[in-house]
Parts: C-alpha cells; structure tokens; sequence
C-alpha cells in the first residue's frame, strides 16, 4: 500500500477527488488521506491521519482520524467551527476503512462514527521506472542555436547528468506524506536552520516559508522542489560539472546528459500555481521566492517547481494529454562534449565561483581550472 494513490470518492452528502499517501512510520504503515469536494459538491477539504497499522499483502482494515480545512483561512480547525459555514453538515471524525490494492488500483470503502459512508477508486504509477520521454538529440552546437530562438523567459531549465525521471529529492527518498513532512520535518528544520541563519523565517508567510525551503535545499535537505533555472546555459553546468573530463573521454556515443525545457508561460497561463504542498490537490507549480540568506538563488537564475506529486513526469504527460499541448521537452547532449561545454561555460561566466558565491564556490572553480582530470 505504500506510495501516492490519486482518484475520486463518492460519501454521504459529497463527492469529489482524493489522495491517499502511504508511507513507512518506523516499523509500520501510516500517511495520510486528503479529500477534497468536488464540482457541485457541499463540503470542505479535509484531511485524515492513517493510524499506523502493521504491514500486510492483503486487504487491511483502517483508522483514519479526520479533521476538516477551514475554507476561509486553509488551516485545521475543529468540526465545531464548521457549523456556521455549514449549518445543514455533519462530519465524522473516526472513519473505519477497508482497504484492498494491486499494484495500480487501490479501493476504499469506510464508515464513519457519525454513519456515513463512502467508497473510493484510485490508481498509483510506478514513479521508479525510466523515463518515457523521447528527448531531442542535439551536440553543443545545435543547442546553442536552438535556445538563442527561443523566446527569452517563456522556458525554464533543467540540466541533469543522467536521463532521470522529474522527481523531487523529497519524493525519491521513497516518502509521499506531505502532511507528516509538513508538520513534522519543517517543523524540525525550522527549529535547527535558525540557529545558523541571521533572519528568523517566518512560516506563516509564504513566500519566507519557500525561501527556507529553498535554502535547505540548495544544502542537501530533501524538499518537494525541483530545481530549474531560467538560464539554458545555467542548465547545461548542472547537468555537465560533476561528470569528470576523462570520464567524458571514455563515455559511449550513448552517454548523454539530459537538459528539460519547460513551457513557464503556457504552464502558468493554463494552471493555477499553488503556493503550498498540503493540504492541496495534485500540483506541480512554478515558483520565485525571495533569496534570503541565499546568495546562490539570483546567480542562478532560479526558479522552483514545487509538487505534491509522486511522478511529475507523468503528472505533466498527463496534463498534456489533457489539453493537447506540449509543455516539456527532454534535450540530450553528448558526455563527450563535458570538457568543450565546461570552457565555453567559463568564458560566459558561469562558474561555480559565479553560482555558488562563496570559499565553496571558489574553490569548485579553482579545481575545474588548475586540476582538470
């Protein structure tokens, strides 16, 4: 049962779309379970806690503690205060499930302390597979040319060494609860940042809240973002700087490095761009957040896609599908080109001593320059 399950219920009064993210809690299953109404539907978002229950291959019966979202301020409140928004509701708070799963489809049927009941269908992707995008062969050349045409600011980029599935470092941990991550792990990382940064983060603000993400991020912490870069060339550095030149000298013509270009506009003119991860329906969105104490964010050109979202790649697929248009594109370069890209990086100034300000920097650059190996 572990892992992202995304689909639709049906309830006593409501109806709408639900996701249930299953993880390990030490030695047993918990996560969480995230309803929201759907088109017509009298009702609020509402989150539910799945009491850790031990593992098993079959069907399990389980307990979900719910708590519903206030609609006018997004937080957790009591069912009591509900009431005045909606007077002709009752919700339960206890929900005792059965649970059965393949390694698609998932399906949930409960009842509630209150006797209501409901069921739901959902299905999950294998997030671990390859990637399933056809990427566009170029050499350095081709690349170059190809990105002076395009329209400055519509795309963003992401240069990685390998041919990856679009993920972020939360989700290829093998967690999905961004409930628990929420609460818990931010929690945490908010208490330890602080004691080494000079501006307190404030998490009731947004936009501070992603700049220490951003910030932890950029430092090895595990967040749901992906990192992208409005610089093509910015792109191409990630993707290249960690390969070593003789590894690129004895690389096979199929060894590529991939770089993603993103449509940012049509994206953003066709999906609405949320600001948290949970409680929230399946997102991907795009954004800019402020650089404090984060002297790598304006080098870098950056820009943050962050989800809630197992498997992004299949989410965008997906959201293509849908409206028939083409939002990703997967560009691949020779390896063997590491040593030419790296010293036309230079004499453009993207440098680590130029991404990365500070003795870490410095001292990447100096070493790509005086010990090339």
């Amino acid at each position: 049962m572990r892992g992202q399950w995304i689909g639709g219920f049906q309830a006593s009064g409501w109806h709408g779309s639900i996701t249930i993210d299953a993880e390990s809690v030490g030695e047993k299953i918990g996560g969480s379970v995230s309803m929201f109404p759907g088109e017509g539907s009298e009702g609020t978002i509402t989150v539910g806690r799945i009491v850790p229950f031990e593992p098993q291959p079959g069907p399990v019966d389980i307990t979900v503690l719910a708590n519903p979202i206030h609609p006018g301020t997004g937080l957790t409140v009591p069912w009591e205060e509900l009431e005045r928004v909606f007077p002709n509701m009752q919700f339960g708070r206890i929900i005792q499930a059965k649970v059965e799963w393949d390694q698609q489809k998932l399906t949930a049927t409960w009842h509630s302390n209150i006797g209501a009941s409901g069921k739901a269908t959902l299905l999950t992707t294998d997030a671990g597979r390859p990637s399933e995008l056809t990427p566009i062969v170029m050499d350095w050349e081709t690349f170059k040319r190809h990105v002076a045409q395009v329209e400055p600011r519509r795309y963003v980029f992401r240069g990685q060494r390998k041919p990856w599935r679009l993920r972020s470092a939360f989700h290829r941990t093998g967690r999905c609860d961004l409930v628990r991550y929420t609460g818990e792990d931010m929690q945490a990382l908010h208490r330890h940042l602080s004691a080494h940064t000079k501006h307190v983060f404030n998490r009731g603000i947004s936009e501070e809240n992603g700049a220490m993400l951003h910030l932890a991020q950029h430092h090895g912490f595990p967040t749901p973002l992906i990192d992208w870069s409005h610089s093509p060339f910015v792109a191409a550095y990630f993707a290249y700087h960690k390969i070593k030149n003789s590894e690129a000298a004895n690389s096979d013509a199929e060894d590529r490095i991939r770089i993603h270009q993103f449509d940012r506009q049509q994206w953003m003119d066709d999906h609405r761009q949320i600001s948290v991860t949970a409680p929230a329906a399946p997102h991907f969105s795009l954004l800019e957040f402020l650089p404090i104490e984060n002297q790598r964010l304006i080098p870098q050109q950056a820009i943050s896609g962050l989800t809630n979202v197992v498997d992004v790649e299949h989410y965008i697929a997906w959201a293509e599908g849908l409206a028939k248009k083409q939002y990703l594109t997967a560009i691949e370069l020779p390896v063997a080109s590491r040593e030419t890209v790296m010293r036309e990086l230079t004499l453009m100034g993207v440098t680590a001593g130029s991404l990365f300000p500070g003795l870490d920097g410095t001292c990447a650059e100096l070493i790509e320059r005086l010990f090339p190996s």
